[in-house]
């Protein structure tokens, strides 16, 4: 009864929990930068009059004064298929559904589509769903919603559970190719975390920038030894030249000294594989031969049985979509504690950090001498290298892989099935397909530009 007096309470204004004061207070600029930025993204004329539905403000809450451009593109056409799996994710719920809401209303409610599936919670997200399904129609978004009771047997293999999970969230981007010849040009897998609005644009707008095949975010977890937040994702996230990233603070998380600087600088960088909390997918691949699908490691031939994460990221690879990135600036968290420490407010910024303000503009990279590594606000003003559109290599020929030369990358293997804490099977540089190598995997093969004037 307690969570379902919640359910009435947090859904009835449809108001974020953790995510909303994300730029309640953003400065002004900064407001101005994204703005102009995302315009292109736009899918709908703007408003007669200014609403939470005023999109471009970021507004959830605070007035703004400056006035929507227009659209620079023809947004209404492009369309997005947003596929989201969700399990026991009360908690989090209400600050996806405003996201959702406020970024699709920008993109267009009718260039949106959401599928969720949701299967096994044993908590209140069955009933937050019924109320999420209704409100979507009420205002034009479709969304189909997919519930089960079922969970990952004792014997099942976790990968070829979670697989079969994250194809079932796509039945409907098939089902209607098939049905009624509609194609989607983006797509946006979200896992259970607490976006902002501007989190999910700068992804989007970076994925459509460089016509990437996968785009993804940073994610964090607080390690309690250190008593601080660290890089997460490291068991799919892997560097151009195949290494590991460390589940480490934020100043140490590459080993290949020109991603580490441009880490460290909030640059976008070309990356092997990630996925990092949401994942922007070129969907191509789908579509198209060889019809890429989330999958388990093939044992019996030899592959290592890495994440369906990464074994997808290795088949965009060798469907000659592997044009992936990362972009730092957008870093998520799954709870509200690490929110809270990687986007602390301004006036908190000087006490953290133990120096008075100097001068230069709030959070500006080039002038303000606050800004030095990464504890910083959400509306870090940006950079002109953050526009510039990256320049992909083909994987890298540094590794000797059973006598060969070619793109190898680190991957522990999860063989066995039940409930194993993690990986059971000894870490190994593993070859990738030789088309790796090529230039041929990194060509832009299927045009999603931005049109910028």
């Amino acid at each position: 009864m307690e969570q379902r007096y919640r359910v009435l309470e947090l859904l009835t204004n449809l108001s974020p929990h953790h995510t909303r004061e994300c730029t309640r207070n953003a400065q002004p600029l900064y407001k101005e930068q994204a703005a102009e930025r995302y315009a292109s993204l736009i899918g709908h004329l703007p408003p007669a009059r200014t609403s939470w539905l005023d999109a471009l403000r970021l507004n959830t809450g605070a007035e703004s004064d400056f006035v929507l451009p227009a659209r620079t593109h023809n947004a209404d056409t492009h369309k997005y298929f947003f596929a989201i799996n969700l399990y026991n994710s009360f908690d989090i719920i209400p600050d996806l559904f405003a996201t959702l809401f406020r970024v699709a209303s920008i993109l267009g409610y009718p260039n949106v589509y959401v599928s969720i599936y949701e299967n096994g919670s044993t908590d209140q997200t069955k009933a937050l769903l019924r109320i999420f399904d209704a409100l979507c129609r009420s205002v034009g978004l479709r969304v189909k919603i997919s519930t089960s009771m079922r969970t990952r047997g004792a014997f099942n293999h976790r990968i070829e559970y979670l697989a079969e999970v994250r194809n079932a969230a796509f039945v409907p981007l098939h089902e209607l190719r098939s049905a009624e010849n509609e194609y989607f040009d983006t797509i946006i897998f979200m896992n259970d975390i607490l976006p902002c609005v501007d989190d999910l644009l700068e992804l989007i707008w970076q994925s459509r920038r460089n016509n990437a095949g996968i785009t993804c975010a940073a994610d964090y977890m607080y390690h309690e030894d250190l008593g601080s937040p660290v890089f997460y994702d490291n068991w799919v996230a892997r560097d151009i030249n195949g290494t590991a990233l460390e589940n480490a603070p934020f100043e140490s998380v590459f080993h290949q000294p020109n991603s580490q600087e441009r880490f460290q600088r909030h640059l976008p960088i070309q990356v092997q594989s990630c996925w990092n909390g949401i994942a922007i997918l070129d969907p191509a691949p789908f579509y198209a031969p060889p019809h890429v699908r989330f999958r388990m490691a093939r044992i019996t031939e030899g592959e290592c049985s890495a994440s369906e994460c990464s074994l997808i990221c290795n088949d965009y690879w060798e469907a000659g979509y592997g044009r992936i990135l990362m972009v730092p600036r957008v870093k998520l968290a799954y709870d509200r504690r690490v929110f809270d420490i990687i986007h602390p407010s301004r006036k908190n910024l000087t006490s953290i950090r133990g120096y008075v303000r100097l001068g230069g503009l709030p959070d500006n990279p080039r002038t303000d001498p606050q800004d030095r590594a990464w504890f910083g606000p959400h509306d870090r003003l940006f950079t002109e290298e953050e526009a510039e559109a990256l320049d992909f290599v083909p994987g890298p020929d540094s590794v000797d892989v059973a006598d060969t030369r070619g793109l190898a990358v680190w991957c522990w293997g999860w063989d066995g099935a039940g409930d194993l804490d993690g990986p059971d099977v000894d870490p190994i540089w593993e070859k990738m397909p030789n088309r790796s190598t090529t230039a041929d995997a990194v060509k832009i093969r299927h045009h999603r530009d931005l049109n910028f004037v």
